[in-house]
């Protein structure tokens, strides 16, 4: 008893800490805070009923980052986010948990590219290495190899400096990039497509044929004028006559430059307003070039990360006042807009039952439904925006699906689809969140998932690797069980059988990127009989979407009543 009464009293003290502090100045607020948050951290190591309560954890750990997020000029930001990380490392450690630990480089890459000067950058860099070590060695020398290059006057160069000797035989062989056939002649950049947010922006570019590239970014040059910008060189390219690049109204960029930079090479420019981490890879079947930068959305001109604005709320003495008033409030973290994805469309049908019924059908009714049931009770738990990527058929590219999410300024992301199987006894619902996995069965649900893009288990391994840091993985998880526990008990009360297949994991090229909690809804086997003739039925689509709706309420609430990330 002692151990769970512990949890609401850390969660309303921090609450009433958070929202009592007068709007004076954030460099103040941010150290009181400060102060109060790490009295809480070092209270663990004396308590040994706290120490071993993950909830705690996580409660002063998302507190520490909060505080980095919403004070970033305070004196104790760069040690807010700092401790954060660390404290992430602790609970993988204590509590085994990669999930964790990956938080834990997340945030420590995180600190070395704002803070790169401050006394603990090499910290944090030694911090990543540590951690990548327990799964890549190859990839731990590349992190120790930073700390020795990019901090030579930092306290943690000897121990990086150790660390490289004892992993010389994992050194990572230098890779060169195969140079196009002379004979194969100049293939077209046809398309340059892009969507941008304040602090998101996707470019994709269209090559008619699979080319080498290389991507390089360099820093802003303010003597000169120039701003951060990020570019890719595609080899044994050309640049179509009819190429055209909609101009950008707003986000992350303030340009987009295309050219031929020598006789067979097409040079595409990003000109970056503000700039935090970018990704670069290559999709299949058309070739195309995935380019994702995020930033904070700096002003023109300004060419540095800058916080977001914590948001319209006041901080006054007393607890918030609405119905979806909590810590997260006073923190300003809430759960306003919803994306739901409809799999598949147009061309693509996806799967088909014995009977002809098309999976891309089954998801426009479950999303379509599902929104109407949002649009209409959302805003009692805080959700005020709904959107569907697609509401025709229509054929929408996978990674143009999360740009559109990322767009429209999604909190959550949901994409419906309808599971398959030789076996036409297999049946059931499962739900999957973004990851490595080795499990057969689910790869072979993300293979037909991803079938209109083709990329390879190693590249998409690779890609993966760039983004499940900043993947919200306990949140995508979180909400994941939710749905999934409430459409199975939403489906029990009127159907024999029903199967719980469970949370799962899966490289879903749908779900790459989004940076929010994100899942994919496998509703029910549509090439079993007995489920195909139930997806046909208003009923059984109504009931799926409302134990989706059911599990998004579940997961929104208490996000808006008790989170404090």
């Amino acid at each position: 008893m002692r151990m769970t009464s512990t949890i609401p009293l850390i969660v309303l003290f921090l609450l009433l800490l958070f929202a009592s502090f007068a709007p004076s100045h954030a460099e103040d607020r941010g150290e009181k805070l400060y102060t109060e948050t790490f009295t809480l951290y070092k209270s663990l190591a004396v308590d040994p009923d706290k120490v071993q309560n993950k909830e705690i954890w996580q409660t002063i750990a998302r507190a520490f980052y909060s505080i980095y997020k919403n004070h970033p000029s305070s004196s104790k930001a760069p040690n807010s986010l700092f401790l954060s990380g660390k404290m992430y490392e602790e609970m993988g450690e204590r509590f085994n948990s990669q999930d964790d630990l990956d938080t834990a480089v997340e945030y420590s890459r995180l600190f070395v590219r704002v803070y790169p000067d401050n006394r603990l950058a090499d910290d944090a860099q030694l911090r990543v290495a540590r951690i990548v070590e327990k799964r890549s060695k190859r990839d731990a020398y590349t992190e120790y190899e930073k700390v020795v290059d990019d901090f030579p006057n930092g306290d943690m160069k000897n121990i990086a400096g150790h660390k490289l000797k004892d992993l010389a035989p994992f050194k990572p062989s230098t890779k060169t990039v195969s140079k196009p056939a002379s004979n194969s002649g100049l293939v077209k950049v046809s398309q340059i497509r892009h969507w941008s947010t304040n602090d998101f922006t996707r470019v994709v570019i269209h090559v008619d044929k699979e080319m080498p590239f290389t991507s390089r970014f360099l820093k802003a040059d303010p003597k000169n004028g120039k701003p951060p910008r990020l570019f890719v060189d595609i080899k044994g390219t050309n640049v179509d006559k009819n190429l055209y690049v909609e101009p950008i109204k707003n986000g992350l960029l303030e340009e987009i430059k295309f050219a031929r930079n020598t006789r067979n090479q097409v040079r595409v420019v990003l000109y970056i307003n503000s700039f935090e981490d970018y990704k670069v890879f290559a999709l299949q079947d058309p070739f195309r070039i995935v380019m994702d930068i995020h930033g904070s959305g700096a002003g023109k001109g300004k060419y540095y990360a800058k916080e977001k604005d914590s948001g319209d709320y006041k901080y006054e003495s007393g607890l918030p006042e609405d119905n979806v008033s909590s810590l997260s409030e006073a923190l300003g973290l809430k759960i306003r807009t919803v994306v739901i994805d409809a799999g598949h469309g147009g061309h693509d049908p996806g799967a088909i039952g014995h009977t002809g019924l098309k999976e891309k059908d089954v998801t426009l009714k479950i999303a379509k439904t599902l929104k109407a049931k949002l649009d209409k009770d959302g805003k009692k738990f805080g959700i005020t925006k709904v959107h569907l990527t697609r509401g025709t058929d229509k054929f929408i590219p996978l990674e143009e699906r999360t740009g559109i999410a990322k767009k429209l300024g999604a909190d959550l992301f949901i994409s419906i689809h309808a599971n398959a199987a030789r076996n036409k006894n297999a049946y059931g619902t499962e739900t999957y969140i973004l990851s490595f996995t080795n499990d057969q069965r689910s790869l072979a649900v993300a293979a037909r998932e991803n079938a209109t893009t083709r990329i390879s288990r190693s590249d998409m391994d690779n890609v993966l690797k760039k983004y499940l840091l900043s993947a919200k993985i306990n949140e995508s998880e979180k909400l994941a069980s939710y749905v999934q526990g409430s459409v199975i008990t939403n489906l029990s009360r009127k159907y024999k059988p029903v199967k719980n297949k469970g949370v799962k994991k899966a490289p879903f090229i749908v779900l790459l990127g989004a940076d929010i909690p994100s899942i994919l809804v496998e509703t029910s086997f549509i090439t079993n009989p007995t489920e195909e003739k139930r997806l046909k039925s208003n009923g059984y689509i109504d009931d799926l979407a409302d134990g989706i709706f059911t599990g998004i309420k579940r997961y929104s609430t208490e996000v808006q009543t008790a989170s404090v990330h």
